[in-house]
């Protein structure tokens, strides 16, 4: 049985435990209702038993199981909650199950953006931690590192400084995505290669004036449920540049700019392998943004080298979802590119990042700084040189 089947019968087990159970108490209470009027003849008692009855009956009425259920489905998504990036870890208990009942309510299948079947909505989103980067440094440790790999550039009082924010994990979460591509903003949309409805949705956002780039899964130094199609240094070159090749021919009804790593901390380590990738995006003219998620990555040597253009993250805007977090590091954002004329920031189409965005480009048009697709920005970058 597939780990997803696991998912579903879990958690369709928890919803039949739940009404089986509530009525077996409902059995009890009527069962103690009809001793209790066996036991109690007089007229008072009488007149206190019909008002049992009554009150029953009221409750039967609005069909209490069913109301329970459908309560708990649209229970609102915990801002706090934190899902495993294993999708083992998703189904490891039943807590986690009834985190995608939770999930469940906060979408509306009202859309064609989505599926049909809410529990495969609620599905979808716990399956969504799949997609989530999982560096093999502290996120904090690895941003000093980029700090000291560039030196800042005396940025003049009054010029304008460039930002470019690229959302990566695009087309996992269905409703998500949709509400990202909604923002009016020039943001770069980094789609993963195994994303639900992916052609519709990179047109989509396209259509809605964002750039479009591909989330490149490379195989990681930690343990995860990799996708079928992640790059891995056990791979052969000429293995690595069919998969790849395949990954971009899920794009070729769009204007592709470039591709960022998915992960990949151990595949960006290897120059050898990150160099079959790199002479492919030569020959198309693609760049590559290193997400960097490992300090020791090889992707400016390895991209100077096959003459790729390439820039680097800079901030990673959401590793909590959380808005005044969000907030914080689109600021931290700003200081960067203060600093040395540009910066590159990377989020997710997560909640409070979406709410964040939305505020944040709208305070835009009062500050010396502008916000462009990375494409521009790595015109940018040469001309700061």
């Amino acid at each position: 049985m597939s780990k997803k089947d696991r998912i579903q019968s879990q958690a369709k087990s928890s919803l039949v435990f739940r009404i089986v159970l509530t009525a077996v108490v409902l059995s009890a209470f009527s069962l103690l209702v009809f001793v209790f009027k066996l036991n109690h003849e007089d007229n008072g008692l009488k007149a206190e038993k019909s008002v049992a009855v009554v009150v029953m009956g009221e409750e039967v009425k609005q069909e209490p199981v069913v109301r329970q259920v459908q309560e708990d489905i649209k229970k609102p998504i915990l801002e706090k909650r934190v899902v495993s990036t294993s999708i083992a870890g998703v189904s490891s208990g039943v807590d986690d199950v009834a985190y995608m009942i939770e999930q469940a309510g906060e979408i509306e299948n009202n859309d064609d953006f989505l599926m049909e079947d809410e529990f495969g909505q609620a599905l979808d989103l716990a399956l969504e931690s799949e997609s989530q980067d999982e560096p093999d440094e502290d996120f904090t440790a690895l941003e000093e590192e980029t700090e000291k790999d560039e030196a800042p550039v005396n940025v003049q009082e009054g010029e304008e400084y460039f930002v470019s924010v690229v959302i990566d994990d695009m087309g996992v979460n269905q409703q998500r995505t949709k509400e990202m591509i909604e923002i009016k903003a020039p943001l770069t949309s980094s789609f993963l290669t195994y994303g639900k409805n992916l052609d519709k949705h990179y047109l989509a956002a396209q259509e809605a004036g964002h750039e479009i780039m591909m989330h490149t899964p490379m195989e990681p130094k930690v343990e995860a449920d990799l996708a079928p199609d992640t790059l891995k240094i056990s791979m052969s070159n000429e293995q690595i540049k069919d998969e790849f090749l395949k990954m971009l021919s899920k794009f070729e009804g769009v204007n592709l700019k470039g591709i960022n790593n998915h992960m990949g901390s151990r595949f960006t380590e290897s120059a050898e392998k990150l160099d079959v990738v790199m002479r492919v995006l030569k020959d198309k003219g693609l760049f590559f943004l290193d997400s960097k998620t490992s300090q020791y990555t090889r992707g400016e040597e390895v991209a100077n080298l096959e003459r790729v253009e390439y820039v680097q993250r800079d901030v990673f805007l959401d590793n909590e979802d959380n808005y005044d977090y969000v907030s914080a590091q689109l600021q931290k954002l700003e200081k960067k590119a203060k600093e040395k004329g540009y910066a590159v920031g990377i989020g997710h189409p997560k909640k409070a990042t979406i709410a964040a965005l939305k505020d944040w480009v709208k305070t835009l048009d009062n500050k010396p700084i502008k916000l462009v697709f990375l494409s521009e920005l790595l015109e940018i970058k040469k001309q700061k040189k």
